[in-house]
């Protein structure tokens, strides 16, 4: 009989360290996409854009593919905060797992006032731009929240990247 409970007590630990395993996996995987796809964004597809087409074109075009950077990054993170919390509460939280879920909170939150708040903003201030024929004050209130968003993007990605090597360097 106590044989049995050993055994089912090993099998029980077998299977919650593959839980804790997979949920590390699709943690890392999930923010590795996410910084890919910001990395990709930023040094291939917007200066493609703008080195490719003229200007007021690569400017539409890029406002259009914000919103979908925007809510792919937000996605992906909250999968990378489920997954790390799962884990975390899978194995017993320790004192260190604060930080990476933290970090996963900033950048979810970065990234949802940049993309529900600056963007909207950014938007509104290169149509006045447009409307009022380029008149400095819009330019430069334009001007000043692509340099937020900008910004805010490098946050992320740094802390996307510290959060990264953090669970990929982790045993457990």
């Amino acid at each position: 009989m106590l044989g049995v409970r050993l055994q089912r007590v090993n099998l029980n630990w077998a299977g919650e360290a593959a839980t804790v395993d997979a949920m590390k996996q699709l943690t890392v995987a999930a923010l590795g996409l996410w910084l890919g796809a910001m990395g990709f964004f930023a040094f291939v597809v917007a200066p493609a854009a703008f080195s490719t087409l003229d200007r007021e074109a690569a400017g539409r075009f890029v406002s259009a593919v914000f919103p979908k950077y925007y809510a792919v990054g937000f996605g992906l993170g909250l999968v990378a905060l489920a997954s790390l919390v799962v884990r975390v509460l899978g194995r017993g939280v320790r004192p260190l797992d604060w930080v990476p879920i933290g970090l996963l909170v900033l950048m979810l939150t970065l990234t949802l006032f940049a993309g529900a708040v600056v963007l909207p903003a950014a938007h509104a201030a290169r149509e006045a731009m447009r409307a009022t024929g380029g008149d400095p004050a819009t330019a430069v209130s334009f001007s000043r929240l692509h340099r937020l968003s900008s910004v805010l993007n490098v946050v992320v990605m740094l802390a996307g990247i510290g959060t990264l090597i953090m669970e990929a360097v982790r045993t457990r």
